[in-house]
């Protein structure tokens, strides 16, 4: 399969300061994208900006709450007065808190289902009528293997990313007949240091969703990759 050229188009990825949001960055502003990196972390957005110079195409720190959504509809708004279009949303911001679900917080479960489904809606919401105004575009979500089995412990994040792929299924229908692209990767465990707890040294690496996300956005015009589950090879245990 050929792929597309990057170059000319605009991306906007979020929970982009760290991890896979981060390394789909820089692979695409390697590829020529313009790139509005949006996250919390300024710090960390102006350092993933500083590292990206000298690329061939661009990444601008974009300082966003995903939750918040006059901030969310304001962002949407500037790249589009920016750059006159808006190609690629990757929906990356994610977080999670595992426990049982009785011994889960209030606060826990808000923030999962804020971050992980209500920022996926804000983002979608406002790209969305640029989309379909240009009559093409692609939204990619980052969903999660426990997206597709569950676990003990994992009550919250899964039911964020159950509903995920539900809001993903849902939105492909509602946007084919405009020409947009709708996709979503699954990934399994990353080399990240995601809920507080130390990546395994076989886990996937950032840069490998990256890759995936890249030949999701970069795919002839005429394909569509849906959906793609990765996991990790985990290594058997010696005996």
């Amino acid at each position: 399969m050929e792929f597309q050229s990057l170059q000319n188009r605009i991306a906007l990825i979020t929970g982009a300061s760290k991890g896979a949001g981060r390394a789909m960055c820089l692979l695409f502003a390697e590829e020529g994208a313009t790139v509005y990196a949006a996250a919390r972390s300024t710090d960390l957005l102006d350092e993933l900006v500083q590292e990206a110079a000298g690329l061939e195409g661009q990444i601008i720190a974009a300082p966003c709450d995903v939750t918040n959504g006059a901030a969310v509809e304001q962002l949407i708004q500037r790249i589009t007065d920016e750059k006159g279009q808006i190609d690629i949303l990757i929906n990356n911001a994610g977080l999670g808190h595992f426990g049982a679900i009785h011994e889960l917080t209030e606060a826990q479960w808000d923030e999962m289902m804020n971050v992980n489904l209500k920022g996926v809606f804000l983002c979608t919401k406002y790209v969305t009528p640029h989309l379909i105004k240009q009559k093409r575009g692609h939204i990619i979500n980052i969903s999660s293997v426990a997206g597709t089995v569950t676990f003990p412990g994992g009550g919250g994040y899964c039911t964020t990313k159950f509903g995920l792929m539900a809001f993903t299924d849902i939105l492909t229908q509602e946007l084919k007949s405009h020409n947009v692209k709708v996709s979503v990767i699954c990934p399994g465990s990353i080399q990240t240091y995601f809920g507080g707890t130390d990546p395994k040294d076989y886990a996937l690496h950032p840069k490998d969703v990256a890759q995936i996300a890249y030949q999701m956005a970069a795919a002839p015009e005429h394909v569509i990759l849906n959906q793609v589950i990765m996991r990790p090879v985990v290594p058997q245990t010696k005996l």
